[in-house]
């Protein structure tokens, strides 16, 4: 993730920190990362991955900072 001439103290500590998105959000999208690795290439119906209305709009925006 974090390649090139730059030293970052992720690559020493392998912990990166996400301050701007709420743990709330950061939890779902990693369960949305389960999610997609689990039903990739499958060949049944694909459920529906479920959100709560009430943190669409911070997981839209988590989504677009973390540019996934």
């Amino acid at each position: 993730m974090l390649i090139g001439p730059g030293q970052f103290s992720e690559n020493e500590t392998n912990e990166v920190n996400f301050r701007e998105i709420p743990s709330h959000v950061l939890q779902k999208v990693c369960c949305y990362f389960q999610y997609k690795v689990k039903h990739t290439n499958s060949t049944t119906k694909i459920p529906e991955f479920p959100i709560a209305p009430e943190v669409a709009l911070e997981l839209l925006m988590a989504a677009n900072f973390l540019d996934c």
